[in-house]
């Protein structure tokens, strides 16, 4: 806004953007009249609140999806790490396969320890054994 002065009071004139809005706002008026005004609010109200419902549905299915996509993904990396250990996975739930995968990492030969840790996404070059078995009875969450 644009200051000027009359006497002791000063005044903002409107600016570039404050015009368009006015005139938005007498367009509406002429075109809906006052009576229609309130309708319309609540019509445009409604319309927002349902978009609203709309996108938090939208967010949670896709939270949702996301949370299966990883219970799988840990259940699938659970399994290749029993199955580098010599660990039967079948028939087992997620917490007897880690409580058995965490048992059979002390005993492991190294090259299973190797191969659990890769299958459980822990295994970095260099690493020493126990670190590895450290890294992925962590990585179980036990």
């Amino acid at each position: 806004m644009v200051p000027f002065s009359v006497g002791s009071v000063e005044a903002q004139l409107p600016t570039g953007f404050e015009y368009v809005i006015l005139l938005i706002i007498i367009g509406i008026l002429l075109l809906f009249g006052p009576q229609k005004l309130p309708e319309l609010a609540r019509g445009l109200g409604r319309a927002l609140g349902e978009f609203r419902r709309g996108k938090m549905e939208v967010e949670r299915q896709i939270s949702e999806e996301l949370t299966t996509m990883d219970v799988r993904d840990t259940r699938a990396r659970v399994e290749k790490a029993a199955g580098a250990l010599g660990v039967p996975a079948t028939g087992r739930s997620e917490m007897q396969l880690k409580l058995d995968i965490a048992r059979a990492v002390d005993r492991a030969s190294d090259d299973q320890v190797i191969g659990a840790a890769q299958a459980m996404g822990v295994y970095s070059s260099g690493s020493d054994i126990q670190r590895l078995k450290e890294q992925i009875i962590k990585a179980l969450n036990v």
